[in-house]
């Protein structure tokens, strides 16, 4: 393990610590704070810019779009700070959650048959899940491994706080020994948690999200659709204030001739759900990622190759 990666971990351990001291309302105001400074300093201003063009170019104007990136960098801070702030947020349920579609997760305990639940970077899917846990729901989160392995223990910490269980998987690529628990997981009842949004690369299953192509991992919906596994979606979002989880209804993917189609017939409707929560809470949406890093025209533009 590298010093660099080490002081990455000891920056991040004694900022979280001294600052989850704070009440509140100062703990929010940090990271608002923090999160404008970000945007300030552009970090990762470009790839932002570029995202809200590719996708609302054509449907808003610039100002709409700089409305949309400020506020994107504002809602992450907050976050940022919900997630810390866990532990404060849950005993107060009735004033900061609500929940809709908890029949198909009850139903999906009860039975004992697994469910994988598609979810994306959009709000607070963390203290989201979080909720779930805390009112009887067992979770299984897929957790994509990072490089920095003194951050990655923190972060698989963070997922698993309140007793929710943990699938470390090295990447997008094969990792047979990872998707084996997975699969496993599932034949044994389990409700396993999967976010699916980000860029796969080559290997990826090629769908669509705002008339763009883009390649999903499709390992843990295969995986699903092998076992005859049911797959619905479930995002959280920030409603006046409160997290609202909706758990959407499972999938169907019963009229599919192959392996391979019945992945892509999930992961279009997933998009596609995907894509009618971002229209309405466009802020909230993970821009920071390079979505669309496999078109060659728009990874030019990540690149600084080309004006934005």
């Amino acid at each position: 393990m590298n010093i660099g990666s080490r002081i990455a971990w000891l920056a991040m351990k004694g900022t979280v610590g001294a600052v989850s001291l704070l009440p509140l309302p100062a703990l929010f105001a940090f990271f608002r704070a923090l999160a404008a400074a970000f945007r300030s300093l552009g970090i990762r201003r470009r790839v932002v810019r570029v995202n809200l063009d590719a996708t609302f170019g054509k449907e808003l104007g610039e100002r709409e779009r700089e409305d949309i990136e400020r506020g994107c960098y504002a809602e992450h801070g907050r976050i940022v700070a919900e997630v810390i702030a866990s532990d404060r947020l849950l005993p107060e349920k009735e004033e900061r959650f609500d929940l809709t579609g908890l029949p198909i997760l009850e139903e999906a305990v009860r039975n004992r048959k697994g469910l994988l639940i598609l979810t994306g970077h959009l709000g607070n899917f963390v203290v989201g899940a979080h909720y779930l846990r805390s009112v009887g729901i067992p979770m299984t989160f897929i957790a994509k491994r990072i490089a920095n392995d003194y951050v990655n223990r923190e972060i698989m910490k963070i997922y698993g706080r309140h007793g929710s269980g943990i699938i470390v998987v090295r990447g997008f690529r094969n990792d047979p020994e990872a998707g084996a628990k997975v699969f496993r997981a599932m034949k044994q009842g389990d409700l396993v948690v999967a976010l699916v949004d980000q860029d796969a690369g080559p290997e990826g299953t090629r769908t669509t999200f705002f008339g763009l192509p883009t390649y999903l991992p499709g390992g843990p919906v295969a995986l699903a659709c092998r076992g005859g596994i049911a797959i619905a979606t479930g995002f959280g979002t920030r409603e006046g204030g409160r997290i609202r989880i909706d758990i959407q209804p499972p999938i169907d993917y019963s009229s599919a001739a192959s392996p391979g189609e019945a992945v892509s017939i999930v992961l279009d409707e997933y998009s596609r759900r995907l894509e009618e929560k971002v229209r309405k809470y466009p802020e909230q949406y993970f821009w920071f990622h390079k979505k669309w890093k496999a078109l060659p025209e728009i990874r030019a533009r990540y690149e600084g190759k080309e004006p934005v």
